[in-house]
């Protein structure tokens, strides 16, 4: 009976493991909108080197327009309450301050102080080509899911526009906390600022292998003392 007990042990342990591979990203995203979350972390991006960021490859912070040999970039576009709401100008037109541009073969990751379920970022030109990754670096690196431009509700023209309604405010939830957030693109180039993160409202719980384990070991050391059709499970 031993054999069997174990065996149920490491099956719930395979579909705890499952529930987090499946976990899923909720989000919305407006034209002119503010983090979803009071009280969230704000980073605007406006240091010279940012802690929170790491550029590689085809990607820098940029101020104003700009060209090379893979294309153009141009800043998110502010209307509505979201500059404002960060402290940055003009209220309405092309956002003045400094700005994340990843082009192709690039790469900007957002790396957080704690696990987070909340995150939101200002995406301008939005297009299908822009993709944020989430992960989660513990004993090993968790993918937890992406969100693409394609994917982004419409309201933005979708078409890698640069006019006022090309640029969205993106909330994003997550069933599973996460500790970074990787921007790539596919094409000329993905411009982003003004990112908010948060955990969630309560204390994030461990959920470790360790941790799992730890339980299940005491779940099974409580069912030694259960009966099976009438007689003791065997030691």
């Amino acid at each position: 009976m031993k054999r069997y007990i174990s065996i149920a042990i490491l099956s719930m342990v395979a579909a705890s493991s499952f529930d987090v591979a499946k976990s899923q990203l909720s989000f919305t995203a407006q034209v002119g909108g503010i983090p979803s979350v009071a009280g969230a972390s704000l980073e605007t991006f406006n240091e010279a080197s940012p802690a929170i960021l790491v550029l590689s490859g085809s990607a820098f912070l940029a101020t104003g327009n700009g060209q090379n040999g893979q294309g153009l970039w141009f800043p998110p576009y502010y209307s509505g309450a979201t500059a404002s709401y960060f402290g940055d100008s003009p209220a309405n037109g092309y956002d003045a301050s400094q700005y994340v541009v990843v082009q192709g073969g690039g790469s900007a990751t957002m790396t957080f102080p704690q696990p987070e379920r909340y995150f939101g970022l200002l995406i301008g030109s939005v297009d299908a080509g822009n993709t944020l990754s989430f992960y989660f670096y513990g004993n090993g690196d968790l993918l937890i899911g992406s969100i693409t431009g394609s994917e982004i509700p419409t309201g933005a023209t979708g078409d890698g526009g640069i006019g006022p309604d090309s640029t969205e405010y993106l909330n994003v939830t997550s069933s599973t906390p996460f500790t970074s957030v990787l921007a790539t693109y596919n094409g000329a180039s993905f411009e982003f600022d003004d990112l908010a993160y948060a955990p969630p409202n309560t204390a994030i719980p461990e959920r470790s292998a360790t941790a799992i384990l730890g339980g299940l070991a005491a779940f099974g050391l409580r069912l030694s003392g259960f009966r099976v059709q009438g007689r003791p499970v065997a030691a």
